[in-house]
């Protein structure tokens, strides 16, 4: 073919080609027409496909979606909106490409086509039922259609979701009891393997259906059922092991597993079960043999031999008798120190390694026989502290002693400032005054700086006379900062000067709990490890920067946060921003004033602790000044806390405040303590003659640790808890009191440990939605003493809160043992004092035969003035008022609840009709057990206050 003849057979290729390429649109566009350009709606099923789930996002969750198709479509228009809604049974609706609350709708639809694929999420209602539907085109025509859809099953999980069972049997484990109580029993459980979890929800229940109408039953478990429990393959979560306490031999039965996950979808499968002894027990444990030596100990303090480091603490022990040839040692406070010492290449203090705050022990021969000289840092001061010295020998035996601590400092562990002194006056570099370190004056005046002051030495920044102010400005194109004071080291004082910012500052968002305008060495810096001991910024008039965003709400910088610090003092402050975060302890933050935060920025609160101990937070006055954001809390301690004190502090005007227009963030609580973890919950496996080491079963969560607590659950001391004074393994522990023989279940967990509210003022009578204080689990000799609460929801709340872990959220409580609330009054609340272990009907587990919380209530006030009755009164809300409130609804257990309560009495003016004023819900109060009981609190100023309630009866003393 010659090539003019090859160019024209080209030129009627490509035509022929364009034509046949728009041809099919030509068709289809008439096809459209011809059909009166309505769209066609034909429903397909549930064909295996998974795009969207039954909640406002397109995600998938291993249910198989609705297929429908649409087809007829206008080639040239994009579909911009699609709604269906369905009335009958229970209302359903999903929406497509819009944002809200509706169910999504996955769309599938090639462009120019007349044909698109929808998929929805089967809802709850199963049986077939008309749907009406609307489509809307992009150019703004829509139709309406009805479309007759069939029966669906809204478990119907995918292929690769399938469930699969295995029967394993008695191979040793022993996860759950007889009965429907949590934890081990010290028999042995039979295992399921299981397969084909879903991937996409977590499970909320199981329930096992075998022979004769036996059952086991995970979760809530309203019907007080066996237990059983799911516990997932970490490495893959798809899989698992479910275990249960067989009834009998269940050998060739069938037994149907069913599972109910979060989003409320169910799988279900059988299989066939083996032979299985339910009197199987598990191998029988001893507690090792420990030799408890009776020894006395010189507490030489700081002394100046520094062995492992300055500020070493130096204790001589003897009367150790005859010592060990020693493989380790481990010394430990019960509060939060821990120290080891390690002979070369020897394994056998395995436990210790994961213990948090580690220290070094050195240990020497004492001059005398049996005696030993130990050298260890402290991390706090140890006078009144019973201090646990462990030394394990080569044969894996312990020996044993206890000693008084004595007192020490721990801030002397770090260098102080030199004697190096620099008068600094406006105009000076700053940056090269603090690298000189030693004590750096600041004259009165502005002191501009365009970068951070780091301070990489122990250094005293400070201004003898008032007037010195740190104004901070960014360049453009800067590198965003963390901080605007950085602090590398301990000792090191911020005193007397005002920061304050001009112009927009950039910050490092992704900064390890975020950016701030004073901290300390972050995840940001290069490796420091520089001991940050003795912090202390004092006397500072401090202001965040102004909001990035004056449009919308931002939360406020953190005007100061100190990771990687251990201790500090944090007084005499004006403070406006956002918060104040601390870790570890001591702290003391003692007479700041808070007056809120720039407006248009919110702060989560004024002081944070995380694993504190040895707190102080006094004297500080918190209340916004105009112009202000939002504060929303005063105090939050979270994970852990020992010996904190929280007093005389004053707040007010924070919180949610009735129609102050501020976007909520679920942060309702002024005070609020949060530590909702067990390590362990079941029977004690062996208990030593005299109940000092005591044998558990398998930990369900995370390893024990010196200072943890062990809450005795049953037996002649249940309500009562002892401290972990030091693990010897992963499950033998020394406590530091007897455990009565009898004790059979107990709770093992990491919480707050004599906390002490005393004496603080909190008034957020503008509120119907905050409460004063929230300390929900984990309180062990909790003290609430003097406070005067006013407003809100609720003056005080303090339960025997639902787990978080393990095993699945509402697993268990986290116990609250031996808490004293006394002489506080709650003014004009809602509900005033709520004290009990935690129910709800949908997410926390029923329990029965175990001790979660234990009381004494005496001496409080409950007072309600005219005028708030007056308002309540009036609100369209009439729920009746409660002043102490004892359990809540859904128990089944009042033994649950210990309170002993004296004295306790209701204020309020003559003449007013009032209902019940003391709420009983569940609990065993002063040694009777009550449910769903109401008595009405003596008035203030009644003598006779021995007589028997006035409302519901009862008996003598509960007005006490």
């Amino acid at each position: 073919m010659n090539p003019a003849t090859m160019r024209t057979t080209a030129v009627g290729f490509l035509f022929l080609l364009a034509f046949v390429l728009d041809e099919p649109k030509s068709v289809r566009a008439a096809s459209y027409q011809a059909a009166g350009g309505r769209p066609v709606a034909r429903w397909i099923g549930q064909d295996g496909q998974d795009f969207v789930a039954n909640n406002n996002r397109r995600e998938p969750n291993d249910v198989q979606d609705v297929h429908i198709v649409l087809s007829n479509l206008d080639p040239d228009r994009e579909i911009s909106f699609i709604d269906i809604l369905h009335l009958s049974g229970d209302p359903a609706q999903w929406q497509y490409n819009v944002e809200s609350f509706a169910w999504k709708i996955e769309v599938k639809r090639q462009k120019g086509s007349t044909q698109a694929d929808l998929y929805i999420e089967p809802s709850g209602w199963e049986g077939a039922r008309d749907y009406k539907m609307l489509v809307r085109y992009d150019n703004g025509p829509e139709h309406q259609l009805i479309l007759r859809g069939r029966k669906v099953n809204s478990s119907l999980r995918t292929a690769q979701s399938t469930l699969g069972l295995k029967w394993v049997g008695q191979d040793g484990f022993d996860r759950v009891g007889t009965g429907p109580e949590v934890g081990p029993d010290g028999l042995q459980d039979a295992r399921i393997q299981v397969a084909g979890i879903s991937k996409k929800a977590q499970i909320k229940a199981v329930r096992i259906d075998g022979p004769g109408g036996a059952k086991w039953e995970s979760g809530i478990n309203p019907q007080l059922l066996p237990g059983t429990e799911f516990w997932a393959d970490p490495k893959t979560p798809s899989e698992g092991d479910l275990f249960f306490h067989p009834s009998r031999d269940l050998n060739g039965q069938t037994l149907k597993v069913r599972i109910l996950y979060q989003n409320d979808t169910m799988d279900s499968a059988t299989v066939q079960a083996g032979r299985c002894d339910p009197k199987l027990q598990m191998p029988e444990l001893t507690t090792p043999k420990v030799h408890l030596a009776t020894a006395t100990a010189r507490w030489l303090g700081q002394d100046g031999q520094d062995v492992n480091g300055p500020g070493d603490v130096h204790v001589t022990v003897s009367g150790l008798g005859k010592l060990p040839d020693l493989a380790g040692a481990v010394l430990t406070d019960s509060v939060r120190g821990a120290w080891v010492y390690r002979a070369a290449g020897d394994e056998k203090l395995k436990a210790t390694e994961e213990w948090e705050s580690n220290g070094a022990l050195t240990i020497r021969p004492g001059s005398a026989s049996g005696s030993l000289d130990l050298f260890f840092p402290p991390s706090r001061d140890e006078t009144g502290a019973n201090l646990v010295l462990r030394l394990v020998s080569k044969t894996g035996q312990s020996l044993i002693a206890q000693f008084p601590g004595g007192a020490c400092d721990p801030t002397r562990r770090a260098p102080t400032p030199t004697a190096n002194r620099t008068e600094a006056k406006p105009g000076d570099d700053l940056q090269a005054a603090v690298d000189r370190g030693g004590v750096v004056s600041l004259a009165p005046g502005t002191y501009r700086l365009t970068q951070p002051l780091i301070l990489n030495k122990p250094t005293t920044l400070t201004a003898e006379q008032k007037g010195a102010t740190l104004l901070f400005s960014q360049p453009a194109g800067a590198t965003p900062w963390t901080t605007a004071i950085k602090i590398h080291c301990g000792n090191t004082t911020l005193n007397g000067f005002a920061v304050r910012f001009e112009g927009p500052i950039r910050w490092n968002t992704e900064v390890s709990y975020g950016s701030a305008v004073i901290g300390t060495t972050d995840d940001r810096d290069p490796q420091r490890h520089e001991l940050k001991v003795g912090v202390a910024v004092t006397n500072l008039d401090l202001e965040g920067p102004a909001a990035t965003d004056p449009s919308k709400w931002v939360e406020a910088m953190r005007l100061m946060r100190f990771t990687n610090a251990m201790s500090g003092r944090i007084e005499g402050n004006t403070l406006k921003g956002g918060p104040i975060e601390f870790f570890k302890g001591p702290w003391v933050c003692l007479n700041n004033v808070c007056t809120g935060t720039q407006p248009g920025t919110f702060s989560q609160g004024v002081f944070t602790g995380h694993g504190t101990n040895d707190v102080v937070a006094r004297g500080n006055r918190v209340k916004p000044v105009e112009p202000s954001g939002k504060v929303w809390r005063f105090l939050v301690l979270t994970q852990n806390g020992a010996n904190d004190l929280v007093e005389q502090n004053e707040v007010e005007g924070i919180g949610e405040i009735d129609g102050d227009g501020v976007p909520r963030i679920n942060a309702p609580e002024i005070i609020l303590t949060e530590s909702y973890r067990v390590s362990y919950e079941g029977k004690l496996r062996a208990l030593s003659d005299d109940g000092l080491l005591l044998r558990t079963g398998r930990m369900q969560g995370v390893d024990v640790r010196p200072g943890d607590v062990v809450s005795l659950l049953t037996g002649p001391a249940a309500g009562q808890w002892r401290r972990v004074a030091q693990p010897l393994d992963p499950t033998t522990l020394l406590v530091d009191a007897p455990i009565p023989k009898g004790t059979e279940y107990v709770s093992i967990s990491r919480g707050f440990v004599n906390e002490r509210f005393v004496g603080n003022r909190i008034d957020i009578r503008g509120s119907r939605t905050s409460t004063c204080m929230v300390l929900p689990g984990n309180h062990f000799g909790l003290l609430v003493e003097k406070n005067h609460l006013l407003g809100g929801a609720a003056s005080l709340g303090c339960s025997a809160c639902a787990t978080e872990s393990p095993v699945a959220w509402g697993w268990s409580h986290a116990p609250v043992l031996g808490a004293v609330v006394r002489g506080n009054v709650f003014e004009d609340s809602e509900t005033g004092a709520t004290l009990g272990v935690s129910h709800d009907p949908k997410f926390v587990k029923v329990n029965t035969g175990r001790v979660y919380m234990s009381a004494v209530v005496e001496d409080n006030q409950v007072r309600w003035t005219n005028p708030f009755l007056t308002r309540h009164a009036g609100s369209a809300d009439k729920k009746p008022l409660r002043g102490v409130t004892f359990g809540f609804p859904h128990a089944a257990h009042a033994g649950e609840f210990l309170v002993t309560a004296a004295r306790n009495t209701l204020d309020a003016p003559a003449g007013r009709k009032l209902g019940p004023s003391l709420i009983v819900h569940s609990a065993e109060l002063n040694k009777q057990p009550l449910l769903n009981k109401n008595f009405s609190l003596p008035r203030q100023g009644e003598a006779d206050r021995d007589k028997a309630p006035s409302a519901g009866g009862g008996p003598p003393g509960l007005r006490r």
